[in-house]
Formats: C-alpha cells, structure tokens, sequence
C-alpha cells in the first residue's frame, strides 16, 4: 500500500520539486515507512511515492524503473500472482532487482504495454511514465479498491492517490462541481469519474487511460474488464457450485495472505468477514488476529457475534469502542476523502482500523459479499416486490405513503413505509427511491432554486443503465446488484474503507473481491443466493451459508448465531447522537451563517429537518449528517483550507 502522486508538464516548464513534494507530504499517513520522488532529467515528467512496505520490506523501492531507466513507475496496492508473472517475466530475459510485486509491474508494461493489467490479480492503482514514448499509463483495479485521482489542464496532467495531494500543486483548481453536488445529496457520495471538483476525475474501476505528453492529450479512459453477463450456468449442481465456490475462495484468503509483516482479520460479526476469517484460520500459521467495533447502543452493537466467531476459530480477538466523541473524527476523515462523503459507517472503521495498526500492518474484510451474493435487504425487496402484480404494488404504495415516519433507523416501521411507499414505481426509478437519502421532491425543498437548477439537471439513472447495458435477460433482482458492485460498491464502501484505513497505515485486504470470486458469483442461478422465509423478505447467500454450516463439508464450521442472523449492516449511530450528545455541535455548524450564506440551502428546510430529528418526530440522521458532512469539505477544500494537518 502506498500514497502516490505525479505531474507531468507539456507546456514547456520545469516540474516544479517543491509543488511535488507538497503532494507526497500530503500522502505521509497512507506510506508512514519511506519516501521516493523521481524527475526526469529534462524536468517534464515527476513521480513521488509514500510506501507502506509490506512486502519485501528493504526492497522494492519506489519510484521503480526497468534496466535501462526508460520505463517508471508508481503503485499503490498489491498484486497478489506477481510471483507467477515474475517467473514468466524472467524466462523471457529479464533481471530483478528486488523481490516484491513493484518491479514486476514494470517489466510486464515492457512486453506487454497497457494490455498487462488484464494479467494482473489484484488492487491497485498504478502510473507508469515511458519516457521514449512520452506517454503516461494511469490505471485501476477491476472492483475500484485503490483511488486514483486526475487533472488535465493547458500546463499538462497531475494525479495522486487522494484529493488533497493533488490539490497541493497549485495549477490545479478547486472549483465546485454543482452537479457532483447533487447527486451526492442525493447519495451519500460521488460517483465515479466525478468528483466535488470541476475538472477533477477519479479514474472509474476497470479503467486505464493513456496520456500523450507530446500532444497534451488523453487517450480514454478505457475499460479494460467486465463482469461476465448472459445467462448463469444452471447445468451445474448445487453441491458442486458450494465446492467451487469455497474452493476459488480459498485461494483468494490464501493469496492474500502473503505480507512479510504482521496481519489480521477485520471481524464485523456479519457473515462474510466471518467467511473470511473461517478460510483465514485454516490458512495461517499461529493464533489469527481478529479486531471488531462495540457500540453502547442496542440495535447497533454486533460484537457478541463477533466474539463467538472469534472463540469458534481459536483467535486472539480486540474489541473496539465506539462512542459520540468519535464524531471528532469525522474533519480528519472529510479531508482524507476529498469530495463528498457521507457514509456515518467510516467513523467506526477510522477507530478499528487505528486499533488494529497497533498490532498489524495488514487486515482482512468481508467487503464485496452483499454485492456478489444478495446481502443487503434492498435486494430481497426487489425480488419480493417484482414477483407482485402491478395492482398490489398500486395498493401497497398507497398504504405506505400513508404511515408516518417514527425516529430509529433501526426500526421495522420505517423500513416497512420505504418498501412499500416506491412500489408502484418502475424498477429502476423503486431501486433509486430505496437507495436515495434525499428523493427528488426533497431536494426541490432542500435546496435554492438557483443552485438547484444546476445541482439537479443531470439523470440520475443514466449511470445506473450503463451498469446493466448487458443484463437485459436477468432478473432485477440480479440487475440490482449488479448496480451496486459498480456503484455502490467502489464509491462507497471500498471508498470508506480505503480513507478511514490508510490514515493509520493499515493495509485492508477483501478475498470477497478477487474478481475471480465475483465471475463466478456472477454465473450462479439467483436461486442459490436466496433462502425463502415465511412472513419475512427472503435471506440472502443461502449458499454461503449452507457451505459454513455443520451440513457442509468443511469441518470448520460457524456458529449458528452468524449462520441464521439476517443483515444488521456495519452502521453508527449518527441519529441517535445527533438528536442527544451531537445535537448542539450539529446546529453549530449547519445554521451557521457561513453554512446559509453559501445560497446552496433554504435555512427554513434545513431548520425543520434538524428540528424534527431532535424533537423525535421523524428521523433525519443521515440526510443531518450528509449535510453536515458537505459543509465541512465546502470549508476544508473550496474555501481554500484543504492541506492534511
């Protein structure tokens, strides 16, 4: 893992070294063990790397080149078949110099030019400069697990691995993006290639993109993988679809293992870091780490799970508490993501992830198992309600938008009036209505008619199409998640995980995200993903679940609290502390006359949102806390205050 960053100029000037190391300073806590800046000779084209040193530890270091210097490189992120790719790389005629996965990127750029990163397995975001050629490789890995960030302007192109650092070379600018803006209220965070910035791009997933120095001129970016669409594989049985799967997961743990420092698992108490730590035991040498969250609140608290797992496989198991002064947390967070973001859940994995680096440098997560195998409620409500004539979709909506709301995120009664409320909705439009913080009629309240009349012109579904452009054939609730893999996934998720672990240096790790695992999650018939429930919505990865069972054929199996527990989410409890303990810091700065005088928000909305949460009279904590949450990057970036303290 590492914090990496570059400029590369066109417009006849010198790199400037001060703005370079500006941007790599910005990047200390993503690579606390060594710094390497790299110009070349003519001054047009400079890289600099913060490397956290996982593998090969006094090797492997960055910036890296080929033999003859004309190839450089910047990686953040770990290939894990680097040792098979470097057995093949070195029958052809090359020499190492080291013995990590770094050099191995650029050797295989030599033979293979920008093809190679369909050979690559694993997460990465990595820059290559060919210097005879003049031309810059950007590119990502295939589930979006490492950030890449670009600027293209007159004096040439800059990129770094957050934000912030990009922001530290001054020729880039730090304009709002209105329309970013909407869609993260809209949201919780901006998607892909956007960012908060006009001009600014995160490079999307499965993307590279090639830059033409000697044109000043970007090629792409160009897809370069997909997960397979078609019909799944129903000739194949139940019992060999279990043994394949925990066969490809298997080897997922076991690749991601190899760290020459110490590791661990990241232990939610859900089932698929119960998955992973399971594989993770059979695999190890020694007593496996387990860290987990506890939270005083019931409803949000899973950590008794969490230990029963960790008692079942023998760990040494950390528990981690997390209570309203946490918020605190939250400015250094806003200005480690750099955009937008409002997902409460990063504040829980900032304090895990703090504690767990006290004792490891890498951690294993369950991230990527909702997405792959059914997991969030949201997917069994779009099997549940397509499977409804259209009449009583009409009839439940009518109840639903009827039944008032009741404070507690955590309720059956909310769940149940947001279910029923958008099902005589379109699937698409319904799903878009179950993952919206904010729908479109709130925003109209919410926001000024000038700024809305920007923030609102774009489609919000016009994403979400190109996601299941090949998914015609499949049921919604298959197209459902596959919108969150490429949506949901990358821009929220991975997104918290990467920011809230990488300020403390902590390498996470997700087997559940091996794009191998994901094909073949992808292949499977829905019936296997799916556990029917009387009375209830139906259970999702019925077949991880039955493969961790005692009927299973592993002799390590889960307990039967993790095995039959439905979906609890790895929340926190903003709402609950915003309406108590947070409540005077919330309007602090939400009715601040900075925050109403940006002309961004109609003072009377936002006083009746805050007004109605802490009376009790509705729930409004996480549209609070995005609200809150977009002030704070307003201050810390566009008013010119995003340096990293």
């Amino acid at each position: 893992m590492c914090g990496i960053a570059g400029i590369i100029r066109t417009d006849g000037a010198a790199v400037d070294t001060a703005a370079l190391g500006r941007m790599v300073s910005a990047l200390v806590h993503r690579g606390p063990d060594e710094e390497g800046v790299w110009i070349d000779e003519r001054g047009r084209a400079g890289l600099g790397v913060r490397r956290l040193a996982v593998i090969d530890p006094s090797g492997s270091r960055q910036p890296a080149t080929n033999e003859d210097g004309s190839v450089h490189l910047a990686q953040d992120g770990a290939v894990y078949n680097y040792g098979d790719l470097r057995r093949r790389l070195e029958a052809c005629g090359h020499e190492f110099a080291s013995a990590g996965d770094t050099e191995v990127l650029v050797h295989l750029y030599e033979d293979d030019g920008p093809d190679m990163v369909g050979r690559l397995v694993g997460m990465f975001a990595f820059a290559i400069w060919d210097a005879p050629r003049q031309r810059l490789l950007l590119a990502r890995d295939r589930l979006g697990q490492k950030p890449l960030y670009w600027w293209h302007g007159p004096m040439g192109l800059v990129f770094a691995s957050e934000p912030a650092a990009l922001l530290a070379c001054t020729d880039v600018p730090r304009e709002m993006h209105p329309q970013a803006i909407g869609t993260f209220l809209r949201f919780g965070y901006v998607p892909a290639p956007a960012t908060g910035f006009a001009g600014i791009h995160k490079l999307e997933p499965a993307h590279y993109l090639q830059f033409d120095a000697a044109a000043n001129q970007v090629a792409g970016p160009t897809r370069y993988w997909d997960v397979p669409g078609g019909p799944p594989d129903t000739d194949t049985s139940p019992a060999a679809w279990r043994e394949r799967l925990l066969a490809t997961l298997s080897e997922a743990v076991r690749s991601r293992l190899a760290a020459d420092v110490p590791l661990g698992v990241l232990l939610s108490g859900g089932m698929d870091s119960s998955v992973v730590a399971a594989l993770a035991a059979e695999h190890v040498s020694g007593q496996l780490r387990t860290f987990t969250v506890r939270f005083a609140e019931s409803g949000w608290d899973e950590s008794a799970r969490a230990r029963d797992v960790a008692e079942r496989l023998g760990a040494r198991h950390t528990e981690v508490n997390v209570e309203p002064k946490c918020v605190e947390a939250l400015e250094t967070l806003v200005r480690h993501h750099g955009e937008p973001f409002a997902d409460s859940s990063g504040i829980a994995v900032y304090y895990l992830a703090r504690e767990a680096r006290r004792d490891v440098t890498v951690a294993l997560s369950g991230d990527g198992g909702d997405e792959s195998f059914g997991g969030y409620p949201r997917h069994a409500a779009m099997a549940v309600s397509e499977g409804m004539a259209a009449g009583t979709r009409r009839l439940l909506a009518q109840l639903g938008r009827r039944m008032p709301p009741r404070p507690g995120r955590k309720g059956r009664w909310n769940a149940a009036r947001r279910f029923l409320s958008a099902l005589d909705l379109d699937p698409l439009p319904r799903y878009l209505r179950w993952r919206s913080l904010f729908s479109s009629a709130d925003l109209a309240l919410l926001l000024t008619p000038d700024f809305a009349a920007e923030a609102l012109a774009a489609d919000p579904l016009e994403r979400w199409r190109a996601c299941i452009r090949n998914l015609d054939t499949r049921p919604w609730v298959d197209r459902a998640m596959a919108i969150d893999l490429a949506d949901y996934l990358p821009n929220d998720c991975l997104a918290k995980v990467d920011v809230a672990s990488m300020a403390h240096g902590l390498e996470v790790r997700s087997p559940l995200l091996d794009h191998r695992v994901v094909e073949l999650a992808r292949q499977m018939p829905v019936n296997l993903k799916w556990r029917p429930r009387l009375g209830r919505l139906p259970q999702g990865k019925a077949i991880l679940r039955e493969a961790f069972s005692p009927k299973g054929s592993r002799t390590l199996f889960l307990p039967q609290s993790i095995l039959t527990r439905g979906k609890m989410g790895f929340g926190v409890p903003v709402g609950r502390w915003l309406a108590g303990a947070c409540a005077g810091w919330m309007r602090g700065i939400l009715l601040d006359k900075r925050t109403l005088g940006r002309g961004l928000f109609q003072g009377e909305t936002v006083e009746e949102l805050i007004a109605a949460h802490t009376s009790l009279r509705a729930d409004h904590g996480d549209r609070l806390w995005a609200l809150l949450c977009l002030e704070l990057w307003m201050r810390a970036f566009v008013d010119r205050q995003g340096d990293i303290a």
